[in-house]
């Protein structure tokens, strides 16, 4: 029922995703500029050394590799591949200096994308928080100003945790890619199981992070809590529904990736420019759907369509007792 419901309020909403694409332009511009200015004397010195150029020559080969099926360079691809990072890791260290200094620069430049960009969602959030408990239809303007306190406020918490969640997702799927390769000997096999399970690895750590915090932004925009009682309301699952709303998060996780990734080669990158901001408002469907189901709340879906607790339902519909 919370996949369903959630993907009605999106459609019900799809003029936002507009709104959408236009704010997620312009938070890019904002970085992509900032990362100019402090990045790319480095950057371009980093991206045009010998140990990068080989490394990423090394990856297009693999995937060329893997499609057509060269089971000799795939044998020997782990070991090439670790010879490679050690390369440019000795790369690195012969620049300490300049390298972390970048890296410093990088970490800032991506919490500054990070911040705004969760200020975005936080404000499409308190927008479809606003339709779903009277179908009033807030300008997003003032909706930013009105909210921007509370959206930065739970960002200054947000970005730095899930940054780090993030790099650890990373590291352990790196490992978890290399082990794989190792531990299977067929190589085409081996690949193929290794960028598999990595990919499911790295969409389960994604649904487990959205679950664990799916009610902080909904219980600080629809229940007016402060960050505080927010974050202990976030973290008080039952264990029937942590299941339930994972589940539904790694299904949406795996579908917006498939979505993704065939629009954007069947188009040639033109379709992400509808299906990236449509991602965007699908995860915070599911998560204020989410909340007002377990909070037992009645809800609009649509003009005509409301939505009420179990409990309260007079002429329900049997397929809606399912949690999807």
């Amino acid at each position: 029922m919370i996949f369903k419901n959630a993907f009605h309020l999106l459609v019900d909403n799809f003029k936002l995703n507009y709104k959408m694409l236009l704010y997620k332009l312009v938070a890019a511009v904002i970085t992509l500029a900032l990362g100019a200015a402090l990045l790319y004397p480095t950057l371009n010195a980093l991206v045009t050394s010998a140990p990068f150029r080989e490394l990423t020559d090394l990856l297009g080969s693999f995937f060329k590799a893997v499609v057509s099926g060269n089971t000799e360079f795939l044998s020997t691809f782990s070991e090439t591949l670790q010879g490679k990072v050690s390369a440019l890791l000795a790369f690195l260290q012969e620049n300490t200096p300049n390298i972390v200094l970048f890296f410093v620069l990088f970490a800032v430049v991506v919490l500054v994308h990070r911040f705004l960009d969760g200020i975005g969602n936080f404000v499409f959030g308190c927008l479809l928080d606003d339709k779903m408990s009277s179908y009033a239809d807030t300008r997003f303007f003032g909706s930013y100003i009105s909210n921007l306190g509370k959206a930065a406020l739970w960002q200054v918490v947000y970005v730095p945790v899930t940054f780090l969640y993030d790099m650890v997702t990373i590291a352990v799927c790196y490992v978890f890619f290399l082990v794989m390769l190792s531990i299977i000997s067929a190589a085409i096999v081996a690949s193929f199981a290794a960028l598999m399970l990595s990919v499911a690895l790295i969409l389960a750590a994604q649904a487990l992070k959205l679950t664990l915090l799916n009610d902080v932004a909904p219980a600080l925009v629809s229940d007016k809590m402060h960050l505080g009682a927010a974050l202990k309301r976030g973290f008080s699952y039952e264990k029937k529904r942590f299941g339930g709303l994972f589940s539904t998060y790694f299904i949406t996780c795996v579908l917006i990736l498939c979505i993704n990734v065939l629009c954007g080669v069947a188009s040639f990158g033109a379709a992400l420019l509808i299906t990236v901001p449509m991602s965007y408002l699908m995860l915070t469907s599911v998560q204020y759907v989410s909340y007002y189901t377990h909070g037992k709340k009645k809800y609009f879906l649509a003009e005509d369509n409301i939505v009420l607790p179990k409990g309260e339902r007079t002429d329900e519909n049997f397929y809606d007792d399912f949690e999807v």
